[in-house]
């Protein structure tokens, strides 16, 4: 760590736990139970250059919209998909490894690369997650990806993390995040949720990374691989789930996109 950031480093990681969003449980449980930081202290650090990237990639995806739109190729009825594989997370803790394992299962499909996929193990290492201790942070996540660029042939697209908070439409950013990294082929985005807003969830909350594989527009859901290791909510771990609202206030209203909008916050919850 550079010098100069140390002493704001130290701030950070002494206020995260006064900080918490008011549905966070303490950092150091959280960190442990779920396998994800609330404080990303490299996106914190770097705010603006992070936000700079997603800013600039949100306008490049809206003037493709705005193109296809002029020549009648609208999102209605939109069905998109790409190959996700499966992985269960190995510890209780990897979600984020397990996730990001599994978008690097799209990347090496979509090259027909022959190089092999690190493991869960060798992966969290790369990302500064180690097994049962501590949590993942999205910028690292987005660095470990990043490092397979030039080894499954998407370099021209790394991954960037954005959060949904400082959006002007939540809704749409989201949205339009998704459905043009999967329908051009571009990554497998990894969400950052709260999964009690998730239907399969039930009402238990973790907080919780997941990688997206499909889009549907017409039932309004989205395709999740989920690697959560307590499959009784995940079933075999891939499944459709409602997109609804991402600003919805109500103690009712379920939707990934909430869960999500929910889950932002100092550690970004979009990885795409």
């Amino acid at each position: 760590m550079k010098k100069k950031y140390v002493l704001s480093a130290l701030f950070l990681l002494t206020m995260s736990i006064g900080a918490l969003p008011e549905n966070s449980k303490a950092a150091s449980e959280e960190d442990n139970v779920n396998g994800v930081s609330n404080v990303d202290i490299d996106y914190m650090e770097n705010k603006e250059y992070y936000d700079g990237l997603a800013k600039q990639r949100d306008l490049e995806i809206a003037e493709r919209e705005k193109q296809e739109q002029k020549q009648g190729l609208a999102r209605a009825s939109a069905y998109y998909t790409i190959p996700v594989t499966y992985n269960k997370q190995a510890y209780s803790n990897f979600c984020g490894p397990a996730a990001g394992r599994q978008a690097l299962s799209f990347h090496k499909e979509k090259s027909k690369s022959k190089d092999s996929l690190p493991t869960q193990d060798n992966f969290g290492v790369t990302i500064g997650t180690l097994p049962n201790k501590g949590g993942t942070q999205s910028t690292n996540l987005r660095n470990g990806l990043n490092q397979y660029k030039n080894v499954y042939g998407f370099s021209s697209n790394p991954y960037i993390v954005g959060n949904l908070t400082d959006s002007a439409n939540p809704a749409n950013t989201f949205i339009s995040r998704i459905t043009d990294s999967l329908k051009n082929q571009k990554t497998a985005p990894i969400l950052l949720t709260e999964t009690e807003w998730i239907e399969q969830y039930k009402g238990t909350n973790y907080r919780h990374y997941v990688t997206i594989s499909g889009y549907n527009e017409s039932g309004q859901t989205l395709r999740v691989v989920d690697p959560n290791h307590h499959t009784e909510f995940t079933g075999t771990g891939t499944y459709w789930t409602s997109i609804g609202k991402a600003t919805d206030n109500t103690t009712t209203g379920k939707g990934i996109s909430k869960a999500t909008y929910k889950a932002d916050g100092a550690n970004p919850a979009m990885i795409w």
